[in-house]
């Protein structure tokens, strides 16, 4: 028995953030299922690096914070959009003792990029009468609180309700909403070899049931099932990928197989 052809052949499918990290994954595994990717990032010099890794690639130097950036993209017959784009405070920060103006550019990045190339590339999915998927990379952190990263939580958790909203605006035209929350994935704005000390890796399979750091291939893999038809049916939905750290809620594995729902006590 073959397994099936390329998921989506003859589609065009934009992704922000495209040129490294999850985007880039995204990128390549869309690329390989016959999509049309373009591939929209604000650096210039890792768009290159990508454009040589996966050459049908249409590349885009914008910041996708600019308002003009999407009406800009509407030229392209976008059949599936991925707005991958996010960032979150370093060091975290007391809400109490965060400065109101990184709130403005944390709510840019994480929230109003999304609405602005929605907002631009909806249209002519709705028009041109073939559907589409819209998929929002959200975070675990919009289903749970995180201390030091108050407005970042926030602001992904309006991105996760504006993913089921529209959900509903848009079925009848066959146009799906998604989103996909990561955790635990090594990427290099989380490079996790650099972050964990050589001596606490050995704790690395007890992060989730699943174990850790993921990478960013397999965020690819489910937001390939959301762009593609095998997901006619779901909308309105978020598919977590955390090695299972969300349906965790806290309990963390000890070494012996037993649990314990503090950070990993002996």
């Amino acid at each position: 028995m073959h397994g099936p052809g390329p998921l989506l052949e003859g589609k065009t499918a934009l992704v922000t953030g495209a040129a490294k990290g999850i985007g880039a994954a995204v990128t390549r595994l869309f690329a390989e299922h016959g999509a049309h990717v373009v591939a929209v990032d604000i650096d210039g010099e890792a768009l290159d690096a990508l454009s040589a890794a996966v050459p049908s690639a249409h590349t885009v130097a914008a910041d996708v914070t600019d308002p003009a950036t999407g009406p800009r993209c509407a030229e392209f017959e976008v059949d599936v959009l991925v707005n991958n784009v996010g960032d979150f405070l370093r060091p975290a920060t007391p809400f109490a003792e965060a400065d109101p103006a990184e709130w403005a550019g944390l709510g840019a990045v994480n929230f109003d990029h999304a609405l602005h190339m929605t907002h631009a590339l909806l249209p002519g999915m709705a028009t041109r009468g073939r559907g589409g998927s819209i998929i929002n990379m959200t975070t675990v952190e919009a289903h749970r609180g995180i201390p030091g990263q108050t407005m970042y939580a926030s602001y992904k958790a309006a991105l996760r309700h504006f993913t089921r909203s529209l959900a509903l605006e848009v079925g009848r035209d066959g146009i799906r909403v998604n989103a996909v929350a990561p955790d635990l994935i090594e990427t290099p704005q989380v490079p996790y070899e650099r972050l964990v000390a050589e001596e606490h890796r050995d704790k690395w399979p007890l992060w989730a049931p699943l174990g850790g750091p993921g990478r960013p291939e397999d965020v690819a893999g489910p937001a390939l099932f959301l762009a593609s038809d095998l997901s006619r049916f779901v909308t309105g939905t978020t598919v977590h990928v955390d090695g299972g750290s969300h349906a965790a809620g806290g309990w963390f594995a000890r070494p012996d197989g037993t649990w314990v729902n503090r950070p990993l006590n002996p």
